[in-house]
């Protein structure tokens, strides 16, 4: 079973998620291999999908074959604890020249992942089953204080 954690590094909150395997496998395997070492950056409120921090990853961590993946698990309207994952060619999201991977954590209700160019279907990855409710009042806090730093790893079983 591939679980990991998703860690508020400032404020120490962590939540842990088991990832979809049957539902999401070649996302799952892409992402499991890009986690060691665990992501660190920055996640950002989303603007346009409602409750959702949106944790950018950087080409250099993410094979290229990531923008050939098949749909899979597909959703519109995720709900509080999905993890969602899109993948962009270059140019194709606001003319950026890179692939643009997002790795969605969906923490609230009443949110969709409609965004200005339409509507995107998404994969759904995974799921938080530890914690969601102390990490989504962390997420919330995002609206007003901004940035908040994120580390995203495996649990090692």
């Amino acid at each position: 079973m591939m679980r990991i954690e998703l860690l508020f590094i400032d404020e120490g909150v962590a939540a842990r998620a088991t990832l979809l395997e049957d539902k999401a496998p070649s996302v799952c395997r892409m992402l499991w291999r890009a986690m060691e070492p665990p992501f660190e950056g920055m996640g950002v409120h989303a603007m346009f999908t409602g409750r959702e921090i949106s944790f950018p990853l950087g080409p250099d961590r993410i094979e290229e074959a990531a923008l050939a993946l098949p749909p899979e698990n597909q959703t519109l309207f995720p709900i509080p604890g999905d993890l969602v994952w899109n993948a962009y060619h270059p140019y194709q999201w606001q003319g950026v020249p890179e692939p643009v991977y997002d790795f969605g954590i969906f923490y609230g209700r009443d949110s969709r992942i409609l965004l200005p160019t339409g509507w995107r279907p998404s994969t759904h990855f995974g799921c938080i089953d530890e914690n969601l409710d102390e990490f989504a009042a962390v997420a919330a806090r995002c609206q007003l204080e901004g940035r908040k730093r994120l580390r995203i790893g495996r649990i090692q079983s």
